[in-house]
């Protein structure tokens, strides 16, 4: 159904509310996650991409998220939450294999999301190999849910099903125990867009959603964001992602004179 709304008076609110979640208290995430890894951007190619060009579109998340990780680990030691952050070294590819033993579509409180369960033996033995306590695990998926979409001119919107690209992220132990989940609040990437112009000049009161070609979203993907590490420019929807994620994940300044077991 097409929504018209016309703005008299629009409020901005500046305080956001967090997709990441604490599974237990953050004194005790200090406390058992002093030194993080940052393992690659993972793709789930099996998850809800109805896009015709799934498979070209799998790639192209593979190819652009390649060594993304690194500018995270960055951000995330700016942060100063921890003894220390590291990269995780693997291909994502062999390493999605490897990590995730399961999925599952869950409700959250920003919308139902990918939920991941992961391999424990996998998971000790990059955290061992890496002398971390823990690994952060990024896994960009394909979802289908209910998204509010507004013309160019914001007076009107959409309310519909949308196909688009989430981030599910976890922090999780040896044991394979999950002790922070961020819930994809917002999407990484639009695959769907709704038609507001062609309905207007073909005078339709229904709006129609069509996808967005490989090249337009091959461009969206690599639209620049600011500048990063000087000369470096991050682009835009993994700056906006690993914001969002470094905003997240803090759990409060460490003691600077306790060090890491697992960096000892």
């Amino acid at each position: 159904m097409f929504k018209a709304l016309w703005l008299v008076v629009l409020a901005v609110s500046l305080t956001a509310c967090g997709a990441g979640s604490f599974k237990v208290d953050r004194e005790e995430y200090r406390q058992r996650v002093r030194t993080l890894g940052v393992v690659p951007l993972l793709v789930d190619g099996n998850s809800h991409l109805n896009h015709p060009r799934s498979q070209e579109i799998t790639e192209l998340l593979r190819r652009s998220s390649a060594s993304q990780h690194k500018h995270l680990v960055e951000m995330l030691k700016e942060k100063k939450g921890y003894f220390d952050v590291r990269p995780v070294v693997g291909n994502s590819g062999a390493l999605f294999g490897r990590l995730i033993q399961g999925r599952a579509w869950q409700e959250g409180e920003h919308g139902p999301y990918h939920g991941y369960s992961f391999n424990a033996q996998t998971i000790a033995e990059l955290t061992r190999q890496g002398n971390t306590d823990a690994l952060l695990v990024i896994v960009l998926n394909g979802a289908v849910r209910n998204a509010k979409r507004w013309d160019r001119t914001h007076l009107s919107y959409l309310e519909a099903p949308f196909n688009s690209i989430l981030a599910s992220a976890s922090v999780v132990l040896p044991s394979g125990e999950v002790l922070w989940e961020y819930q994809a609040g917002e999407s990484f990437l639009d695959l769907q867009y709704p038609a507001f112009d062609e309905a207007y000049y073909n005078h339709e009161e229904e709006v129609a959603v069509r996808f967005i070609t490989l090249a337009g979203l091959e461009r969206q993907i690599q639209e620049p964001g600011r500048k990063w590490l000087q000369d470096a420019v991050l682009a835009r929807p993994y700056q906006e992602l690993f914001d969002r994620l470094a905003a997240e994940l803090k759990p409060g300044l460490l003691n600077p004179f306790q060090s890491s077991g697992a960096s000892q």
